[in-house]
């Protein structure tokens, strides 16, 4: 049981570590461009939805961190 939450935890701080925004901000991302998709609309505007809404999840993180430093 030591070896799995040890796993665990090597998991967590692998892939949220310091910024959980930057591991949660995509994840919604890809869900809404999923549901978008569902919807009908092209494959090429979804992957410029997809390009927009990950350069807003780094804009905002790179907004938090540089206010944070300020």
């Amino acid at each position: 049981m030591k070896y799995l939450r040890q796993f665990g935890s090597f998991l967590y701080d692998f892939l949220v570590g310091d910024a959980w925004e930057l591991f949660v901000g995509p994840l919604i991302a890809l869900v809404i461009v999923w549901a978008v998709l569902q919807s009908g609309l092209a494959g090429a505007l979804v992957g410029i939805l997809l390009f927009a809404m990950v350069l807003a999840v780094a804009a905002i993180n790179l907004t938090i961190a540089l206010r944070g430093s300020a």
